[in-house]
């Protein structure tokens, strides 16, 4: 956890000094997203529970860098079986999986229309990511923590609604992931998301 307190550090100190010299946005976006790939395996559930955000700066009209965060939620339960266990046995039990996903990324975005009524842009994020891992089989849990890699690749539009650069965000976002740990390769997703944007100074 000490590279994740060193990178939040260094990304909310460079997004300070760059607030300094000009405006600073924010979008907030709530997400839906969808595991793809093995991760499937594991939930097959859409995730209702999410959001992303980006801390922006604009470098010029087109340009904005800053810091991107997220939080993806992912559960599913399914009916009673009988599964083998890891010290041995079989147990029929009623098996639950969650894991929760929280991004924390340098990002960028790029506008193709400046100043239009309706700004498509495309955007990237990377940086780490905090991974919380829980199965549960009955009575029995395994539960991990860890940090890995982690880019988010987006598009979307920007609607400007009224004065103070405030609007409409609509994004999708595909959130590559990967991961190594408790049978999985990765925990790879894609969503879509709408929200809001507007100045903070």
């Amino acid at each position: 956890m000490k590279t994740l307190r060193v990178l939040i550090g260094f990304l909310l100190l460079n997004t300070y000094s760059l607030a300094q010299q000009g405006s600073l946005r924010l979008n907030i976006n709530y997400t839906v997203a969808t595991p793809t790939g093995s991760f499937k395996d594991y939930i097959e559930e859409t995730s209702m529970r999410g959001w992303t955000a980006n801390l922006l700066y604009g470098i010029n009209e087109k340009i904005s860098v800053g810091l991107g965060l997220g939080f993806h939620d992912f559960y599913q339960k399914y009916p009673r079986a009988v599964y083998n266990l890891q010290e041995g046995g079989e147990i029929s039990a009623v098996l639950s999986n969650s894991l929760q996903a929280i991004p924390i990324l340098a990002s960028v975005q790029y506008k193709f229309m400046p100043g239009a009524a309706v700004q498509p842009y495309i955007g990237a994020g990377i940086g780490g990511n905090v991974i919380i891992y829980n199965q549960y089989i009955g009575e029995f849990s395994n539960a991990t923590n860890n940090f890995g890699f982690a880019v988010r690749p987006e598009a979307g539009v920007y609607i400007p609604i009224g004065k103070r650069d405030f609007g409409i965000n609509i994004n999708g976002i595909y959130n590559y992931m990967p991961y190594s740990k408790n049978g999985l390769d990765n925990i790879n997703s894609w969503g879509v998301g709408a929200g809001v944007r507007f100045d903070l100074r």
